[in-house]
């Protein structure tokens, strides 16, 4: 009994916030990002201000939410499959989150990044610190020392693309020949990197 009643708080906070993160990204696209409060927000939300800060300290955390929780997806496949090259973490991240990602917040994030376009850049940014996290694993999918040079040019490369792809993803969708088409261009990428 108690596992259920956990399991329905747990449900009940995941809405709250879904609902905050929708109402605000919504709010940011029509009036701008400096145009909605924290007061706004919590009024389209149906929460308090109180709330909404718990959930998320302040509107920078709320619009960059939908990139962030992508992050922590990656950064999670990373971790749970250390067996996976670097390009077969990315392959089956990719295809998880064409299985999992809410097309309503794809498209209110894709309507906010127009509207804000700083936005855009600052949740890529937040992206590309996974970096970090993944750079073990394109170091020996290159099979470069970890401080040669072109490790780093390699590293950026593939942070820009992946990034950028997310970003068309929240956009447009990606059929299948695309995520293909994608997959083939960054091992691509990689070999280039691994044949210099």
């Amino acid at each position: 009994m108690a596992e259920a009643a956990t399991s329905l708080r747990e449900r009940s906070k995941a809405k709250r916030r879904t609902a905050i993160q929708h109402a605000a990204i919504r709010l940011f696209t029509e009036r701008g990002y400096e145009g909605a409060t924290i007061a706004d927000i919590a009024e389209a939300a149906e929460v308090a201000p109180r709330t909404v800060r718990m959930y998320f300290p302040n509107k920078i955390d709320i619009a960059t939410s939908a990139a962030d929780d992508i992050t922590v997806r990656l950064a999670a496949t990373f971790t749970d499959h250390p067996e996976l090259s670097f390009s077969e973490v990315i392959d089956h991240w990719m295809l998880g989150e064409a299985e999992t990602t809410d097309p309503e917040l794809a498209r209110l994030v894709a309507a906010m990044y127009d509207a804000n376009p700083a936005l855009q850049a600052v949740s890529t940014t937040h992206m590309t610190d996974v970096g970090r996290l993944s750079g073990p694993a394109l170091v020996a999918e290159l099979g470069l020392a970890p401080g040669d040079p072109l490790t780093a040019v390699a590293n950026a490369a593939v942070s820009a693309a992946v990034g950028d792809y997310v970003m068309i993803a929240l956009k447009n969708g990606v059929p299948q020949e695309a995520h293909r088409q994608f997959m083939r261009y960054l091992r691509a990428i990689i070999g280039a990197a691994r044949d210099c």
